[in-house]
């Protein structure tokens, strides 16, 4: 698998957790209106917003390493012109 096929999982893996974690923001908004811990009233949710969100996290790191590997290696590519030269 190529360094770009890895970037384009890991951004659509990153649309789905922000799908997750959108999902629980009425719930704690809910909760924050109310006084009430989200963490209690949904312990679910929280849960699974908190996975989300760590791996969300860590996949940014990871991207953003991919671009940049990314560009040092077109980088390094001949350009067009540079082949016809050779």
């Amino acid at each position: 698998m190529t360094k770009q096929e890895q970037l384009n999982i890991l951004e659509s893996r990153q649309l789905e957790l922000q799908r997750i974690m959108s999902s629980s923001d009425a719930h704690a908004a809910k909760c924050t209106k109310l006084g009430k811990k989200f963490s209690t009233q949904y312990p679910d949710d929280y849960t699974a917003y908190l996975a989300a969100n760590e791996e969300y996290n860590a996949n940014e790191v990871l991207i953003e390493e991919l671009k940049r590997e990314i560009e040092e290696e077109e980088e390094l590519e001949p350009g067009p012109k540079e082949l016809q030269e050779e």
